[in-house]
């Protein structure tokens, strides 16, 4: 767990991106997280193998059993902007179980501890690879990757085992 995230602390308030009708929309943290139970997955970005091959298509693949399981809401949240996003969800989710909203500010990684940096992979600044399960803007449970290359304590069944 990263040391910056303390259980049951609330979510940092901040603004997300998504598109409504072409055009960039904005949602806040507190309005997203509010009376509801959910599970969001924090990625390093659209397109990336890792993402696009495992982490984002397991979250789609359980989906329905996650909703079953208590969450009123499934959320993927990226340091691309809202376009890209939107372009990627079309072809990872085109059913929407899941929302995909964007960080490409970097505030609510950065918020939470859980951004760095990879100039070695030419990425610049971007998300680690996490999970969190929030309960009326509460944080329940969290886990982070060693490493956005690494896809092992923030796949589906690890929130199923504990939902």
């Amino acid at each position: 767990m990263n040391a910056d995230i303390i259980l049951g602390s609330r979510v940092p308030s901040v603004n997300l991106g998504y598109l409504s009708d072409g055009a960039v929309a904005t949602l806040s943290t507190d309005a997203l997280f509010a009376n509801v139970r959910s599970v969001l997955i924090g990625i390093p970005g659209a397109f990336t193998p890792v993402c696009s091959q495992q982490h984002v298509p397991d979250f789609v693949a359980n989906a329905d059993r996650l909703s079953a399981s208590g969450f009123a809401q499934l959320i993927c949240i990226a340091p691309n902007d809202p376009f890209v996003l939107e372009a990627w969800r079309c072809q990872m989710d085109p059913h929407h179980k899941i929302r995909f909203l964007s960080d490409g500010n970097l505030d609510f990684a950065r918020a939470l501890g859980l951004s760095e940096a990879h100039k070695d992979l030419f990425l610049g600044s971007r998300s680690k690879r996490y999970m969190l399960v929030v309960h009326d803007r509460t944080i329940q449970r969290v886990r982070v990757e060693t490493s956005i290359l690494t896809y092992s304590c923030t796949c589906a069944e690890d929130v199923l085992i504990a939902a």
